[in-house]
Order: C-alpha cells, then sequence, then structure tokens
C-alpha cells in the first residue's frame, strides 16, 4: 500500500479490507468489519500490537485472523536498518519461494518504508498460537535453529546476486577502517574494563586485534558466500510449541532481518552459538555443527568440507563473538559485561581459534 502506518489505530477495517483484497486474499464478497488491536509493547527500536481480524461476509480459510504489526520511528532506530528490513520482505523473501529458505520469513501482508522520515512498518501474520520465543538453548531449540540457518544460507550459497543487487561486499579500503575501528573501540575497552580485565583476555584480544587484516582474506575469496540474517540470536527464531500434533508447523521462522548481508555462513552460527553458557555450548556445539553442515549438503551445497564449516565457525568466534562485548560497549553505552567477555573467551580459547590467526585465509 502506499502509506506509512504509525499506530494500531491506522490499521482501519477499509484500508485493510482494500489491502487483502488486493492481494486476491479475500474476494468482493468479503469485507474487514472490525480490527482490535491488542495493548502495544515498545522493543528495543519499534513498537509492536497483536490484532484480532473480524469480517463481513464468508471470509476464506487463508484470510488472516489475527495480524502482528511492528512499527519504527525514524527516531527510534537508524533508518538505514528499517530501510534493509523493508527491503527483505519486499525483495528478499519472495525471492526465496519455492527454496529451502522460504518458510523462514513470517508471512508478510504489508511493508512500507518513508526515505524522507525513517518511519516503517511491517504487516505479519500473528503466529503465536502455533510459535513461541525460547530464551534457553537446549537439543530441540539448537537443532531448529540450525536448521533455519542452514535453510537460509542454503538458498543463497554463492548466489551471483550476493554483492551485487544483493547487499554489498566491503571494499579493500573498507575493511581497512574496519581494523582502525576495533582498535580504537577496544582501546576503549580496555580503558574502561581497567584492571578488572585479566591479563590472559587483553593478550587474546591484542593477538586477534594484529591478526585481523589477514582474516579478512576469507571473505575476499569470493567462495563459499551465503546471505547471513546477522543477529542471529536465539531471541530472534520463533520456534513451534513443544509437544504440538504432528500436524502443526514443525520449523522456527526468523525475526528481526535488520542486519542481513552476504558473508560467511560461520557469522549466524558464531552469533547463536559461541555466547552459550560454556556448559551448554560444549555439550551442544559438536552435535549443532554437524546437523548444520548436513543440512547445508541436503540443501544442494557442494564443494564445502566439514573441516571448511569448522575454520569458518571458529572464525567468526573471532571476528564476530569476542567484539561484541566491545561494540556494547563502546557503541551502546553498555557497561563492561566481563561476564559475556568469559563465555565467548571459553569458545575462543577451547575451540582453538588462536591457530588461524596466522593462517593464510585466501
Amino acid at each position: 500500500m502506499d502509506r506509512t502506518i504509525a499506530s494500531a489505530e491506522e490499521v482501519e477495517p477499509a484500508w485493510l479490507t482494500r489491502l487483502l483484497r488486493d492481494r486476491r486474499i479475500i474476494g468482493g464478497d468479503v469485507s474487514v468489519d472490525a480490527v482490535r488491536p491488542g495493548q502495544g509493547a515498545g522493543t528495543f527500536a519499534s513498537t509492536v500490537w497483536h490484532l484480532a481480524v473480524e469480517y463481513r461476509g464468508d471470509p476464506p480459510a487463508q484470510a488472516p485472523r489475527r495480524l502482528f504489526l511492528k512499527v519504527t520511528s525514524g527516531s527510534a532506530s537508524p533508518s538505514e536498518f528499517a530501510a534493509k528490513e523493508h527491503r527483505f520482505y519486499t525483495m528478499l523473501a519472495p525471492a526465496m519461494e519455492g527454496g529451502p529458505g522460504a518458510h523462514l520469513p513470517i508471512p508478510c501482508y504489508d511493508a512500507s518504508f518513508d526515505a524522507t522520515t525513517g518511519a516503517a512498518h511491517l504487516l505479519l501474520a500473528d503466529i503465536s498460537e502455533s510459535h513461541e520465543a525460547q530464551s534457553q538453548p537446549d537439543e530441540r531449540v539448537g537443532r531448529l535453529a540450525v536448521d533455519a540457518l542452514a535453510a537460509l544460507h542454503g538458498a543463497w550459497w554463492d548466489s551471483p546476486r550476493l554483492g551485487r543487487d544483493i547487499g554489498r561486499l566491503p571494499s579493500l579500503e573498507e575493511r581497512r577502517r574496519d581494523v582502525a575501528n576495533a582498535r580504537s573501540a577496544t582501546a576503549t575497552f580496555f580503558d574502561r574494563c581497567g584492571d578488572a580485565l585479566p591479563a590472559r583476555w587483553r593478550r587474546n584480544y591484542e593477538r586477534v586485534l594484529d591478526g585481523l587484516p589477514g582474516l579478512y582474506g576469507r571473505h575476499a575469496t569470493g567462495r563459499n558466500l551465503t546471505l547471513a540474517h546477522g543477529d542471529a540470536h536465539l531471541g530472534n527464531y520463533l520456534f513451534p510449541l513443544a509437544g504440538s500434533d504432528a500436524g502443526s508447523p514443525r520449523a522456527a521462522h526468523m525475526l528481526d532481518w535488520q542486519f542481513w548481508h552476504p558473508t560467511i555462513g560461520g557469522t549466524d552460527l558464531a552469533f547463536l552459538i559461541a555466547r552459550w553458557e560454556p556448559e551448554v555450548r560444549r555439550g551442544l556445539e559438536s552435535t549443532l555443527l554437524r546437523r548444520y553442515h548436513a543440512a547445508l549438503l541436503g540443501h544442494g551445497v557442494t564443494g564445502y568440507s566439514w573441516d571448511d564449516c569448522f575454520d569458518d565457525y571458529r572464525l567468526s568466534v573471532i571476528l564476530v563473538s569476542v567484539f561484541i562485548p566491545v561494540w556494547q560497549c563502546t557503541l551502546w553505552g553498555w557497561a563492561p559485561n566481563l561476564p559475556a567477555v568469559a563465555t565467548v573467551m571459553s569458545a575462543y580459547e577451547e575451540l582453538g581459534c588462536e591457530e588461524l590467526l596466522g593462517r593464510s585465509h585466501v
């Protein structure tokens, strides 16, 4: 449609009727009689509502009875993120239809982004009766999450569109700036931590910073790249209800597509797994990584060995996981989170990530 919605009250019956008719979900003999919003809830950068929809006439089975509205104001979040999520639902999600990742995005009925104000809205199916959030990792949740990532990555693996009309790959000069920014942010992080940061962890960071230019060579090869979600922590999935009937949806959906970009698949795996508490990670990591790799091959990926997959995961622990506490502190203004550093340093050390620092990745 041609307008950006700012609140649930703007989802009026006449407007929703036109929308559903334009998409051929309902016919001319059916109209929306009422839209009843629940209480709005604020999230990190948006406001969301659950909407109940009532009809006049005999609506078809595909007519939505429940909708989910997400609204972002230009002041709540950088407009580039709203623009990327809008582009995902209007361009990337339709391109995934019929492929291995077709089920991942929640069905979207309308998406709008105002480039002038940075405001945006998404009108999605409300799947809360069949799916739920999970905050604690376990074997079932881990399996469903890595299956979702394998489906996403398999759908875009080495696509010729990556870095062309689907995102862009950083130039060498941009990578140099990334390294300089990481050095500056880590120095600030060290200052804020003071003596509370153990010397061993400080040395790990220093070695990683020295190795960053060579580590980015893996991405520059242009091989075995895919589309990453970019924020694949556990909170950005909705999982099928445990114990649901065999005929119910059995796959996880993924949320919040503001950070997608072309890169190595290990980026999402590290974001998901490497930040789990060490005892949980140790119990699930190997099995889940093996499952992910097998699923990739099942989606038609070739020429990507288990060793390649494991190295990309370890590389991403270096490039992504160990720096998350740094960015949270220096960009978001959080207090230094030393327990989070302990968690990611445990993964870094136990996985032998340091051996990658001196290896050629070209």
